[in-house]
Order: C-alpha cells, then structure tokens, then sequence
C-alpha cells in the first residue's frame, strides 16, 4: 500500500486522486508528496525500479506558475538536476505534465509561482480569513497602535499611514500583517488610511485593521487588477471596551498638553516606558490598569487648564519634568523578570517621594533650624 500525503490528506492507490491531485506512475512508485509553503514547491518522492515517467496533474488551486497572469514553465528538479524538457497540457483549471525519471532518482520537486494547498472555494477563503480575524482580535497590543492584516493568493502592492505614523509602502503575494501607530488623544481626532492593488487578473484581497481587540475598518476585492482603499478614525488609546478611560496603553494627557505635542521628546520617553517596559510584564500591566483609573479621574481637567493658563502650565512642566527624567531610566535598563519591574518601580518610586517630599521637607527643616538660631542669637544679645 502506497501512502501519498499531501497536507493532512492520506490516500493509498498507485493511481491516486487527493484534493483533485491525479498521477500514474510507470517504473515505481510515489511514496510520499510534501509542500514547501516557502518557495511554492511540491516534493514528490519516488521509489524507482526501473526507468519510467510520472504524469501528474496539478490543479490550479493547489499549485500554479504564472507572471503577470500569463503562464510560464514550472521548474522540475530531479534529485537536483533541472530538468529542460517536458510534456505539459494545460486547460483552464488545471495543467498536466509528464515527468521522466531513471532507476536512480528518488525525488522530484516541483516549483512554482503559486503554492495553496488549501481550499480555495469562496467559502473556504472565508472561513480561512474569519478564523485569523478571530485569533488576532485575542491578542493584545498597545493601547496606541493598529495592526493591518493583508490576505490574498496572489501579487499585491500599496501603502499605508496614519496621522502619527509615517507613508509605508508594502508589497507581496501571500498573506502578511504589520504593525502601526494609530493614536488619537483627547485634544486630537487621528486617522489611517490603506491602498492596496492586485496586480494580477486573478485572486483576491482583502484587508483588515484591527485596533483595541476589534476591526475598525475592513474590505476586499476579486476584480481584475482591483484595488483596495480603507479609511477610518483611530481609537484613542485612552478608551478600553467599555468607554471607561482604564483601557490597556491610555494617552499621556497632562505631558501633551505641558510639552505642547505627542511628538514631543518628553512624551514619547513616556509612552516608550509604558510599552516597552511597564506593559511587557503582567506586573506592569496591572499597575498600568490601576494608575489609568485614578489618572483619568482628573488628567482632563487639567489638559484643559494648562490650555488656557500659560502660567499654570509652565508650573506643571516644572513639577513634571523631574519625575519623567527619573523614569526615563526604565529606557535604558533590561526588565527580564516580575522581580526586575518591581525592584526598579519602588526604586523610583523612593525617588520621586525624596525629590518631591524629601527636599521640600529638608529645606523647611533647615530653614526652621536657622529661624531658630537665629532667635537664640538675638535673645543672648
């Protein structure tokens, strides 16, 4: 009994049909078919017992070799060797070839273009893209950034931003994803948009920009060198699920507002701490989730006021200032461990209480120290 395994599909007959894949095979036999998702390959091994041919048909749904959505030649190796010269027939769903091979050979790798390898019905590229859809909106990530998802079968390029982060372009033949800033704030209403094309005839695309556990923005097409165009408003960073303000990632209100933008050096040195230190541990996150609640409360009414008092805000930025210095060693430290954050956390958090409360406190002392001598002097004289 023969296997021949292609995925996670087993047949047994030296003529075999799986997912549309039909052979014969005269002076051996298959024993086993492999796909090589990386350079769109089949792998066809082969127990040979005498000099023979393999006619296999490849559908075009699993397995095809196009430029610019014209046909070209799929390339053959056998153990190796390239084979040059080969009968093929093509029609429109599938194309067959003839393959000879000597009492020697063992393996026969067959390269293409376009490698699928999985139910291509409409309903099948569907279910395919919900199920990511539904896995991505599980993971977490920071409060101020999107992540957008590109599914497709075929060739594609475009290019992608956001009102925080900068024009990107992409390109590619398969499915992919990245990462973006999309950040709106209190004081600012931030948009992205993405444009993408096919550059094929056939396939499709589809795009999708998750942000905060949901999609935001989402569409698709199958036309002919189609292109794709989303736009939407970002969430703020600052609103989780529910609208309470305590969500995961939140906006450095008081900062913007003192330092005058999000772009600004001192802001970003915040936001830096938060997402790359703080949020990495779950330790972090919940103090992130803790101090959000009691922040929210009043960081509003302040951004206003420094809005409309120069003076006031000059106050805050001298007030602030030590502090997200002080934090700022978080940047320059490796948090490997729960221990690490919470052994670096109380040690600024001592640190902030000396400059803010220490100082303030040893200077009345001293000053009260010198009204007393002072007194004394005066009282001997």
């Amino acid at each position: 009994m023969i296997i021949l395994t292609l995925g996670l599909i087993f047949v047994s007959p030296v003529f075999g049909q799986t997912s549309g894949l039909d052979y014969d095979i005269r002076g051996g036999e298959v024993t086993g078919v492999d796909i090589n998702d990386e350079d769109n390959s089949l792998i066809i091994l082969i127990d040979t017992r005498t000099k023979g041919e393999l006619v296999i048909t490849l559908p075009r749904n699993l397995i095809d070799a196009k430029v610019n959505s014209e046909d070209t030649e799929f390339s053959i190796l056998i153990n190796g060797l390239g084979l040059n010269f080969f009968d093929e027939v093509k029609t429109e769903k599938d194309r067959t070839i003839t393959i000879p091979f000597s009492r020697s050979d063992s393996e026969i790798v067959i390269t293409g273009t376009h490698l699928f390898g999985q139910d291509k019905s409409q309903q099948g590229i569907e279910n395919q893209i919900q199920n990511t859809i539904n896995k991505e909106l599980k993971t977490k990530i920071p409060g101020n950034q999107a992540k957008l998802l590109i599914f497709s079968d075929t060739q594609w390029t475009g290019a992608f931003q956001s009102t925080s982060f900068p024009f990107t372009e992409k390109n590619g033949n398969k499915d992919d994803s990245v990462i973006f800033t999309c950040d709106s704030s209190f004081s600012r209403e931030a948009v992205f948009g993405a444009k993408f094309q096919k550059l094929t005839e056939d396939g499709y695309l589809s795009l999708v920009v998750i942000q905060n556990n949901e999609v935001v923005s989402q569409g698709s097409t199958e036309e002919s060198f189609g292109e794709m165009l989303i736009s939407d408003n970002c969430v703020s960073a600052m609103q989780s699920d529910d609208g309470s303000g305590q969500g995961e990632g939140g906006g450095c209100l008081i900062a913007t507002a003192t330092f005058g933008s999000e772009l600004a050096p001192e802001v970003q040195k915040l936001r830096e701490i938060r997402d790359n230190s703080l949020l990495q541990t779950e330790s972090g996150t919940a103090f992130m989730n803790s101090f959000n609640g009691f922040y929210y409360l009043f960081s509003p009414i302040i951004a206003d006021y420094e809005r409309e008092n120069p003076i006031f805000k000059e106050m805050v930025k001298i007030t602030i200032t030590p502090m997200i210095t002080s934090l700022s060693i978080l940047n320059h430290v490796e948090i490997d461990s729960e221990m690490e954050v919470l052994g670096y956390g109380i040690s600024l958090i001592l640190l902030n209480a000396v400059m803010y409360l220490g100082f303030p406190i040893g200077i009345v002392v001293i000053n009260r120290k010198k009204k007393i001598q002072l007194i004394n002097l005066r009282t001997n004289i």
